[in-house]
This record gives structure tokens, C-alpha cells and sequence, in this order.
């Protein structure tokens, strides 16, 4: 086979594009490489992609691997809408592909060869009101091509559920395959690399710990708001604790008013806003955690609590049904609009031990289901089936 991957997100960490559909598209093929060298893979990047990642695919595919830059992605945005998608859909179909792998979905109409697309960013379809309206918009004007794809990968059974509740996708043309995370994730920190981790950021003592992007879908008011009444009552049981609350991550839409709470609850000193968090300091800044707090309220996976998981963090996180699907038994599952269950939750983490180890222990039990081999698998023989029409 000849198999084509839309890479475009693969591009600079610092402009966000490695988390999310980024870090997917990137980690899918990395693993794809290790374990096919019999198909052809045809990698579509734009000329904003890191050299240094690139080199690694081709580290890792050798010879079944071809780089093709989109040769417009320099003035795209200098293009009519309608004349870029021509231009795109020209790219890949001189190619004559086999299958056209395109994360996220954006597929150009013009195009007509067999495209697999995987489902992303459904909650601004069942959640508008948590994103601009710009990005609303923008969806609404391109949609993702779901109806028109030949499959559709869903993360999670949750996400198959929203594919044909919202997107009216019929179930035979969707298939659910987990993501994974990096098992770098059950590398233990030590003390001496949390400390280190926690000099850089500020953070003075215990704290709990967010890790996504500052945005109001991972609903971080109420995460906020909980954190205030946990300080108010650790301050009567533990009058010496100083616990702060980590919100790790880039800023998303509406940030700044996320900031300004904090500083509103009179926590400005007590919250902090880490900005990107480098790939070598999360196992220590996991690790150092006191209780992972994951309150959003939509997921896909929710890939966060594996990785807090593999590094040994209890995790609270909502009883959204994606979250509840991947944590099974090995968090505390909580509803996210309730703030008082939220404390309630993070308070007995910190109170009950034999809850604490019975956390930890379960979670790196389930953070072991998930790895992206596993994922490349299913993703090779979808594509395998896909080409042969089964």
C-alpha cells in the first residue's frame, strides 16, 4: 500500500501544536514506522515543520518513507479559501495513495481517493458556547469530513457515541481505537527533579496539579473555585500546609479571564500559571503532585490522567463518559459542575490513605492498557482492510 498522512500539526511546541491532534498525528506515525516496513508512507508537512522532527520519522522509516512539503504553505494565507483546498487536493492525489490519513478531518472536497480521518474536537459541536465564535465559525464554514470519509477513528466509545448522536455518522463506517502516551510517563522522578521542576515554577510546597490547555472547556473556574474551599478548610485541619494549585499548560481562548479569577479569589499568590510545559519536565512535575485534578467538562480520551497515572499521581477527574471509559476504577470520578464533590473528592486523597496507595496502584495497572503500538496496530489493519474493502 501507499499510504499518505496529513502531518501539518506537527509543527512547534511552543505555538501548541504538539499537544492534542499534534502530538496524535506524530506519535501515530513514529509507531507506524517502527512496526510496518513493508508499505510506502507518503508524510505531507508544511514548511513550518521542525527539521529535527522530521529527521526522526526518517530515522525510524528509512526506506519506506517520502517527505512532501505543500509547496503554497509559505502564502496560504494570502490564498482564497476554495483555491487553497484546490491546491491541496492536487498535492495528494498526484501521488495516486492508497489511503489518505487526515487527523482532524479537514479533507479537501476535491479530493476523491479512499480518505480515513480521525474525530477531533467534537465538543465544539455539543458545546459552542465554550468556544469563540470565531472558532465556532470556522467550524460551521469547514466542517471536518466525516460523511465523506471512508472511516472514521474514534478515540473512545464515548467519542463513536458523539459521532453518531451529533455528526450523524453511521456506525459501520466508525471504528474506536485508543490513543496511548509515551511510556517514558512510568520513569519515576526523583526528589532531587521534582525540587528542580518546582524552583522553576515557582511552586513552594504541595500542590495539586492541571495539566491541558487554559481554556474554559477544561472548565478551570470551577477548578479554581474548589481550590479556594480546600484552602479554607486544610487551613483549619493542617494550619501549616501551603498547598498551590498547578495549572500546567499553554493559554487558550478566554485565558486571561481564567487568570483574573484566580486573582478575584484572592489566589494570585496561590495559583500558578505554568505556560508550555517542556517534555522532560512532566514525569517531575506529575510526580511531585499531590492529587492530578482533571475537571473538563468534555473529553475524546483524556490522555492527561494516563500520564498522571503512569507517574504514580492519585487522579479526581469528571465522570464524563470518555474519562470514566479510560480511568475504569483507578480515579476518583467526580461531576464536574459540582465543586463541593470536587473537594470532597480531593480531601480524601489527602485524608485516607489506604485510598491514596489503592489510587496510585490502580492507576498505573490501567495507565498499562494504553500505548501507542497498539494503536498503530489497529490503525494499520484498518487501513489494510479499508484498501482491500472489507
Amino acid at each position: 500500500m501507499k499510504i499518505g498522512i496529513d502531518a501539518q500539526t506537527i509543527l512547534n511546541p511552543e505555538m501548541g501544536e504538539a499537544a492534542g491532534l499534534g502530538h496524535y498525528t506524530y506519535q501515530l506515525i513514529r509507531h507506524l514506522l517502527k512496526i510496518d516496513s513493508q508499505n510506502e508512507y507518503v508524510l505531507f508537512f508544511s514548511y513550518q515543520a521542525r527539521e529535527k522532527d522530521i529527521k526522526k520519522l526518517k530515522k525510524i522509516g528509512k526506506s519506506n518513507i517520502r517527505i512532501k512539503h505543500f509547496p503554497f504553505s509559505y502564502y496560504k494565507k494570502f490564498l482564497p479559501g476554495v483555491y487553497s483546498e484546490l491546491l491541496k487536493a492536487a498535492v495528494f492525489a498526484r501521488e495516486r495513495l492508497d489511503i489518505l490519513h487526515v487527523p482532524g478531518g479537514k479533507v479537501p472536497r476535491a479530493y476523491r481517493g479512499k480518505v480515513v480521518v480521525t474525530a477531533h474536537n467534537l465538543a465544539i459541536k455539543k458545546f459552542p458556547e465554550l468556544f469563540s465564535k470565531k472558532q465556532v465559525l470556522k467550524f460551521k464554514l469547514n466542517p471536518p469530513a466525516f460523511d465523506r470519509a471512508d472511516l472514521v477513528i474514534a478515540a473512545s466509545n464515548a467519542a463513536r457515541k458523539d459521532l453518531k448522536d451529533e455528526f450523524k455518522i453511521k456506525n459501520n463506517k466508525i471504528q474506536v481505537i485508543n490513543h496511548g502516551f509515551d511510556e517514558k510517563f512510568f520513569q519515576d522522578a526523583s526528589i532531587g527533579e521534582i525540587q528542580k521542576v518546582k524552583n522553576k515554577y515557582g511552586i513552594k510546597g504541595e500542590y495539586f496539579l492541571f495539566m491541558n490547555t487554559i481554556k474554559p472547556l477544561n472548565n478551570l473556574t470551577r477548578l479554581i473555585e474548589t481550590f479556594a474551599k480546600l484552602k479554607a478548610t486544610l487551613e483549619n485541619k493542617k494550619p501549616r500546609s501551603h498547598y498551590q494549585l498547578v495549572l500546567a499548560g499553554k493559554d487558550g481562548w478566554m485565558a486571561h479571564q481564567i487568570h483574573q479569577i484566580a486573582k478575584d479569589f484572592g489566589l494570585k499568590n496561590q495559583v500558578i500559571f505554568t505556560g508550555y510545559i517542556p517534555p522532560e519536565a512532566l514525569n517531575a512535575l506529575f510526580g511531585g503532585a499531590d492529587v492530578f485534578v482533571f475537571p473538563p467538562i468534555y473529553e475524546e480520551f483524556g490522555a492527561p490522567v494516563l500520564e498522571a497515572m503512569a507517574c504514580g499521581a492519585p487522579v479526581v477527574c469528571s465522570n464524563v463518559p470518555s474519562l470514566s471509559e479510560v480511568v475504569g476504577d483507578a480515579a476518583l470520578l467526580v461531576d464536574p459542575y459540582d465543586t463541593n464533590a470536587m473537594k470532597e473528592a480531593v480531601l480524601r486523597v489527602l485524608e485516607d490513605q489506604r485510598t491514596r496507595e489503592e489510587l496510585k496502584k490502580r492507576g498505573k495497572e490501567q495507565a498499562r492498557k494504553f500505548h501507542w503500538e497498539k494503536t498503530a496496530m489497529l490503525t494499520l489493519d484498518a487501513y489494510r482492510k479499508l484498501n482491500s474493502g472489507k
